[in-house]
């Protein structure tokens, strides 16, 4: 009884002991999620904080600005300057397209220059209640008309012709090309002279005009825009995509593909020679009679070179749509545009083959019919062996075939979209197979295997049909198209491994023999069939292979072994003396040559006082085999991993000369090959602009560029406020970015020389 007390007490203490750790582990968990708990709530009073500073301080100046415009309305400035105020205040025409951020503009120039405020709100009374202000139909459009009269209120006459002009009118315009091109028509203006009417301003309104008038796409008029910023004073540019949208073939192309054509031509620079073989290509009778969609890939392909090579890969297409090998189904010609596509991506232009595009395209999926061996002056027991070799390769073929379209008939079973069926290209007539070699038996049988293979055919079609029947309406979502599309890029090209059956010394020795006998040439086969037994793969070895290597009395050894075995079958065990023999005779006179050879050169060395270098490392020196091991056969063979090969060390060495950085120059030229940033970099404004706008009114180009240099929502919404502080890529030099930053940088309209001044200049302010 005292014992089992004792059990019970003890018992009790590990229970109590287990409770108390398990407590003290509870509040250590306790302690922790309060203390993450804690600093959750920090965080998120700290932000609140900072958006509560930022609207207290805009709610103070907007307080500020309304309280100077109470004034200037009371007359404090003046009765011109109060009715000028109350006009601009009671235009709903006017207030309608106009943002907060807009009014306080205009209150800030009434309350710092109140006379010029008062001419700019009377141009801008007067300006509202003109026909031709139905043009402005965005805030932005207003916003920029705005900023320029505060600037300039004589800039009324301008700005007025300016929405006169054809394309401001039209209803299909690009309101981000229409804003653009309003702020450089009254930077002309401003800047005054004749480019307003009869220079720049004229020829890139006409410009504009007729892409407008053609149907061109959004993308093609902001990068016309953008060739306009960048080279203003270049009339021919202008003129020549002018031209080439009012071109007769221009204007038959399918909407997308016009418009591809035309932007590629102004992100070029709107060159003569690019426009010219732009219109060569359009005009081309082959191009107008492919589906719409390769006529967009045609020029698609064009744009995935560089801006200055898109007139040698335009000239390349049309060469090759004059050539007679050009595809003619619409699936060909979609995979030879990939190919040129990819070739220009990479290489650039003196990469882009058409020869090699057009064959790629021109492959299908299924096997390559093999070459038959003619029987033409052959003995009997090698016309044998090539009647076995040729009837192997048929039903190899045909084997093929028929798992082929097995394999599409189970992916037409599981096809879930529209695509997964358009996608087999392998279901089509197996290529002819040339029987002039066959005999009439053996022609039988291919015609037999040919009909059972293409009823086989007859039902994938026929299921085919069906599926794309029942999945008509069933598309494949975008991301999908586009994750398959990166892994069929990642898996690229596979490696080809040896194949022992390749390469036959026996097909080659009755090829040769029978074009020595009058017969047509024919290439040996890709792959020969295995010998049907032992005994003929022995007798083959030894009359193909060894026949033309083995010399002197091994070949005589070799023949009587043979000629020992007579004409019965031949077991395993046999085969194996014989082998065994074969192989000991082959080593035993190849080591002889081997060692005479050497004791001669030993000897002439020693002559001439030179002596022989040592092996300086276990890699140069002479590898020891493995003995012992035979395989099936009776041969002896080497079965280590690399099979007899140079060992390679583990571990690369280390290389003396210091990796040497690359300097400044090196970066600034550098080529960007990453992942593509920007599209279309027509969509991208300058910094200017930028700086301007709101983080939910930039494009999600310019978002991600910002993105790649630190920029977020709060940050650039708040980068004006004292209290702001600015990503650390903005204070740093260029040759000190990221390849992906320098490319943003790059996007984003710097070069190298103005980033580095930008920052030093900035480094100097609040945001240092």
């Amino acid at each position: 009884m005292a014992v089992e007390r004792i059990d019970a007490q003890i018992q009790s203490l590990i229970s109590g002991a287990q409770q108390k750790a398990q407590q003290e582990a509870n509040k250590t968990d306790e302690a922790d999620a309060a203390r993450l708990r804690a600093q959750k709530k920090i965080e998120q009073k700290k932000k609140l904080l900072k958006q509560t500073g930022v609207q207290k301080e805009t709610f103070q100046r907007t307080n500020k600005l309304q309280g100077k415009m109470r004034q200037i309305l009371g007359g404090s400035q003046g009765p011109e300057a109060a009715q000028a105020a109350q006009s601009w205040g009671d235009n709903q025409q006017l207030q309608s397209k106009l943002t907060d951020a807009h009014r306080n503009q205009f209150r800030e120039a009434m309350s710092n220059n109140p006379a010029k405020a008062t001419k700019t709100a009377a141009s801008i009374n007067r300006l509202t209640q003109s026909p031709e202000f139905e043009s402005v139909d965005t805030t932005k459009q207003m916003g920029v008309i705005q900023q320029a009269l505060i600037e300039s209120p004589e800039l009324e006459k301008p700005a007025g012709e300016l929405l006169k002009s054809r394309f401001m009118k039209a209803p299909k315009a690009d309101s981000e090309t229409k804003n653009r091109f309003m702020d450089f028509g009254l930077n002309q203006a401003k800047k005054g002279g004749t480019d307003f009417k009869l220079g720049s301003v004229k020829h890139a309104s006409d410009m504009l005009g007729s892409m407008v008038q053609g149907g061109t796409t959004k993308g093609a008029q902001r990068a016309a825009m953008k060739m306009v910023e960048t080279k203003p004073n270049d009339l021919g540019a202008m003129k020549n995509v002018d031209a080439f949208v009012q071109d007769a073939g221009v204007k038959k192309m399918p909407s997308f593909a016009r418009g591809k054509a035309t932007g590629l031509l102004a992100k070029a620079g709107g060159g003569p020679e690019v426009k010219e073989s732009f219109t060569k290509l359009a005009n081309n009778p082959k191009f107008q009679s492919q589906s719409p969609e390769n006529q967009g890939r045609f020029f698609s392909t064009v744009g995935s070179g560089r801006a200055s090579e898109f007139e040698a890969i335009s000239n390349k297409l049309n060469q090759a749509l004059q050539g007679p090998e050009f595809p003619q189904q619409t699936n060909q010609v979609s995979k030879f545009l990939g190919a040129i596509s990819q070739q220009a991506s990479t290489g650039g232009a003196k990469e882009v083959n058409s020869e090699v595009a057009t064959a790629r395209a021109k492959s299908s999926g299924l096997p390559k019919p093999p070459t038959l061996l003619s029987t033409e002056g052959l003995s009997e027991e090698e016309a044998v062996q090539v009647r076995a070799q040729n009837r192997a390769n048929v039903i190899q073929f045909y084997n093929k075939l028929t798992r082929s379209y097995d394999a599409a008939e189970k992916k037409l079973n599981k096809a879930r979209y529209l695509e997964d069926v358009n996608s087999l290209q392998q279901l089509r007539e197996p290529p002819a197979l040339d029987t002039s070699a066959l005999s009439a038996e053996e022609l039988a049988f291919v015609e037999e295997r040919t009909a059972s293979v293409k009823e086989k055919l007859g039902q994938v079609k026929k299921l085919q049909r069906q599926k794309a029947r029942e999945l008509r309406g069933k598309r494949m979502p975008p991301a999908r198209r586009r994750a398959l599309a990166a892994k069929r890029r990642a898996s690229g090209k596979q490696p080809q491994y040896f194949s022992p059956g390749s390469g036959s010394a026996l097909s080659a020795g009755l090829a040769s023999k029978g074009a020595a006998a009058g017969s047509p040439e024919a290439p040996a086969p890709t792959q020969s069939g295995l010998p049907r037994t032992p005994a003929a793969g022995a007798r083959g070895v030894a009359r193909g292979s060894m026949g033309g290597r083995i010399e002197g009395d091994i070949q005589s050894q070799v023949a009587s072994a043979l000629s020992q075995l007579g004409d019965g079958p031949l077991t395993a065990e046999m085969a194996g003396k014989v082998a065994q023999t074969i192989a000991t005779q082959v080593a035993s006179q190849v080591a002889s040559q081997v060692a005479s050879q050497i004791s001669e050169q030993l000897t002439g060395e020693v002559a001439s006082g030179v002596a022989a270098p040592a092996p300086s490392s276990e890699a140069e020196s002479p590898r020891a085999e493995q003995s012992g091991k035979r395989d099936g056969w009776g041969i002896p063979r080497s079965f280590e991993r690399d099979l007899g090969g140079a060992r390679q060390a583990p571990v690369k060495p280390r290389s003396e000369a210091p990796e040497q950085l690359p300097d400044r120059e090196q970066i600034v030229n550098e080529r960007y090959t990453g992942r593509t940033l920007v599209k279309d970099p027509a969509t991208i404004r300058a910094m200017d602009q930028l700086s301007q706008s709101s983080w939910k009114e930039l494009n999600r180009s310019e978002m991600a560029l910002l993105k790649n240099l630190g920029w977020t929502q709060q940050v650039w919404d708040t980068k004006d406020t004292p209290a702001a502080r600015w990503p650390i890529a903005m204070a740093t030099l260029f040759v000190n970015l990221s390849p992906v930053q320098r490319e943003a940088v790059r996007k984003l309209g710097f070069s190298p020389h103005d980033w580095d001044v930008r920052i030093q200049a900035g480094t100097m302010g609040k945001n240092a």
